[in-house]
């Protein structure tokens, strides 16, 4: 038999899933839910912990425990199409949600300049603490945060460029690039999962327990690599996505 807490979890759970705990609504308190379930508080508070952790309720301090909207996933596409780079738009050679078509779409961007860690450095070629241009993008559909996007760029490639400017970039990074003669030629994509930071934590409104989802891109033109794109995504809402060959748009989109 399963432990009482995760007894206890599981009627919750299902009283969530049925409706009759509702997005928004208090769950009784520790006291309440000691007393239903015969079990002792400590108990209790380890059962709200399980439902914490799988992102359907959070607490308030002061106020109780409150029941979560239900997690509305995206679709991200990590490939879209096979026109040679130089022939992208940026959106269409990076990793990009599939919103329903009557959804807004949002993007607030930051540029800095700052000092490469370790690991930029290594996918960069370039020294730790070497300074890089980096292109820091919060995307939004409707008021649903969904992706954080930070692309870091060696200074002697984006120095006095539109890449330094907070600005859309009409040709897309891609585009740009190829201008300024770095053409990308290919990329590596790294996916994997951690903890969140707490930007991260914050942009999402995540609740304790949830990880993020991080796919390191590694652009390289002929001879050297020229960007290093990290898109970052929630990992209870995201399905990573790639499509290859003639297959109908629908699929893209399911």
């Amino acid at each position: 038999m399963a432990p009482k807490y995760q007894q206890i979890a599981e009627r919750l759970r299902a009283q969530i899933s049925n409706g009759s705990l509702r997005p928004g609504q208090r769950l009784p308190s520790e006291p309440e839910l000691a007393a239903e379930y015969d079990a002792s508080r400590n108990t209790v508070r380890l059962a709200i912990a399980a439902l914490t952790n799988q992102g359907l309720v959070t607490s308030r301090q002061g106020l109780g425990t409150f029941v979560l909207e239900p997690a509305r996933p995206f679709t991200a596409l990590l490939s879209r199409t096979k026109a040679t780079p130089d022939e992208q738009h940026a959106s269409m050679s990076l990793p990009v949600v599939s919103p329903a078509a009557d959804e807004s779409e949002m993007v607030r961007l930051i540029v800095e300049t700052g000092s490469a860690s370790r690991n930029v450095a290594e996918r960069l070629g370039i020294e730790p603490g070497d300074q890089v241009i980096i292109r820091r993008s919060q995307l939004f559909i409707g008021d649903v945060p969904w992706q954080l996007i930070n692309s870091y760029y060696p200074t002697d490639v984006a120095k006095g460029t539109p890449l330094e400017q907070a600005g859309r970039i009409e040709t897309g990074s891609v585009g740009l690039l190829a201008q300024l003669g770095y053409p990308q030629q290919g990329f590596v994509d790294e996916i994997g999962a951690r903890m969140p930071d707490a930007t991260e934590f914050d942009f999402f409104k995540l609740a304790s327990g949830t990880p993020v989802i991080v796919v390191s891109r590694t652009s390289y033109s002929s001879d050297r690599p020229i960007r290093l794109t990290r898109y970052i995504y929630r990992g209870d809402r995201a399905r990573l996505l790639r499509v290859e060959g003639n297959v109908p748009d629908t699929y893209r989109h399911a």
